[in-house]
């Protein structure tokens, strides 16, 4: 996986995500075939998909339009399903650890959105989350 600073272009092993990808190309691309809309609500939709070994993510659309991404990547426990704060947050790390050799040190605003690297408690997970403004 890599990011791209200039455009916000996401490359997976895959498929590609930009911030001018539509619902109908993404559902017709090899990422999309394989994932599973998870919630549908007026005019916004989640998809779950797998772009990569290793990694998965969630792609949220506004109306036609790819609005954010959530990334995981995968952890050794992921097999046995074990979860505790700890190892989320050795998961926040290692998405720290990604960013800033693909981007270089924090804050990653651009021109075209920004990336930031979260836990949060409440849900008890860590993700990348890339929003491409409009």
């Amino acid at each position: 996986m890599k990011i791209r600073s200039d455009n916000g272009t996401i490359l997976f092993a895959n498929g590609t995500v930009s911030r001018d990808l539509t619902m109908r190309k993404f559902v017709a691309s090899d990422l999309g075939q394989s994932a599973k809309e998870t919630i549908v609500s007026q005019d916004r939709r989640h998809y779950e998909f797998d772009p990569e070994a290793g990694i998965g993510a969630t792609i949220f659309f506004l109306g036609e339009r790819v609005d954010r991404i959530f990334i995981v990547m995968s952890l050794p426990s992921a097999a046995t399903r074990e979860w505790t704060e700890e190892l989320e947050l050795r998961r926040k790390t290692i998405h720290n650890t990604w960013l800033e050799s693909e981007l270089g040190k924090p804050p990653y605003d651009f021109e075209w959105g920004r990336v930031t690297s979260e836990y949060d408690a409440r849900s008890c997970s860590s993700e990348i989350i890339v929003v491409y403004e409009r």
